[in-house]
């Protein structure tokens, strides 16, 4: 018997893969005075941005700022935007699942990525409604962004499985009374929805 009647998603690591090395070879190439993420991370406000705090203009200034020949702001955005590959197995889990229960996306991430993810690989195609942290001011696994997530979908917790490659983030929404699944791996998730949601994956 189905325990859950909706799934939500977290995206990075889970439905769509990423790795900043492309990115860090075109700060590489413009002459960045930084080194390595430790050293980007030191001199850009990427918590702030994934916050919805600043603009998506101010946090490409704050890249530029760091390289001997800066970008145009558009190269830049697209170099930022540069880092994901799809987890194809997995969107075809959200899809499946899509047609027997409530399926939704809910990321910590930025408005850039945000948007991109959504162009480049149609994520609205394989869910009912995505909430990004940037959007509501907060970020897993604080409570308050799996309330919002309750509020803007009409999710009841005792109903809802939340699923996050990160175990932190798990227990946040644990913690809130939703259901968990720590990903680690595609056949170790797929097992564990179909056992909440009783849909055969």
């Amino acid at each position: 018997m189905a325990v859950v009647s909706d799934v939500v998603f977290d995206v990075g690591r889970v439905l769509i893969d990423f790795s900043y090395d492309r990115f860090a070879a075109k700060l590489r190439q413009q002459g960045a005075v930084c080194e390595g993420p430790e050293g980007f991370l030191a001199h850009v406000d990427l918590i702030c941005y994934e916050h919805g705090e600043i603009s998506s203009d101010e946090f490409l200034l704050q890249i530029n700022a760091l390289l001997k020949q800066p970008l145009p702001l558009a190269e830049l955005a697209a170099a930022w935007n540069n880092l994901f590959t799809p987890i194809q197995e997995m969107l075809d889990v959200a899809g499946r699942l899509k047609q027997h229960c409530g399926v939704y996306l809910l990321s910590n991430t930025s408005e850039l990525h945000w948007r991109y993810l959504q162009e480049a690989f149609g994520l609205d195609n394989i869910c009912h409604g995505l909430l990004a942290s940037y959007e509501v001011g907060v970020m897993k696994p604080a409570p308050e962004i799996f309330a919002a997530a309750c509020s803007r979908f009409d999710l009841r917790p005792e109903t809802s499985v939340f699923i996050d490659d990160l175990e932190a983030n798990v227990k946040g929404a644990i913690a809130c009374g939703w259901h968990g699944i720590w990903h680690r791996t595609i056949t170790s998730s797929k097992a564990e929805l179909q056992r909440l949601t009783g849909v055969k994956l």
